[in-house]
């Protein structure tokens, strides 16, 4: 099995569909994509486990320290929203 034009053609059909962010939501968005590298994985034999965000990112993020607390408590929501979405699907086998 090797790389073959053909694949990388139907790989280009099953990409994901543009979508749309709410501007409400876009900074949630952002704060997720900056600390998108801050993952808690357990491994063992049977492979690697996705268990969540490293909230400390976050936390010591400048722009998340600059936010009163009830801005603090509502982009913790919405990223922890976008986190539940993503342990889905990175937890899948």
């Amino acid at each position: 099995m090797g790389f073959t034009p053909q694949g990388f053609e139907d790989d280009k059909r099953e990409a994901a569909e543009p979508y749309e962010v709410w501007e409400e939501h876009w900074d949630a968005l952002e704060t997720f994509l900056r600390i998108r590298t801050q993952w808690r994985i357990a491994s063992s034999m049977n492979g690697a486990h996705y268990i969540g965000l490293e909230y400390p990112a976050l936390y010591g993020h400048p722009r998340f320290a600059r936010l009163d607390l009830d801005e603090q408590e509502t982009l913790m929501d919405q990223v922890q929203h976008l986190e539940a979405g993503a342990l889905e699907v990175l937890n899948t086998s």
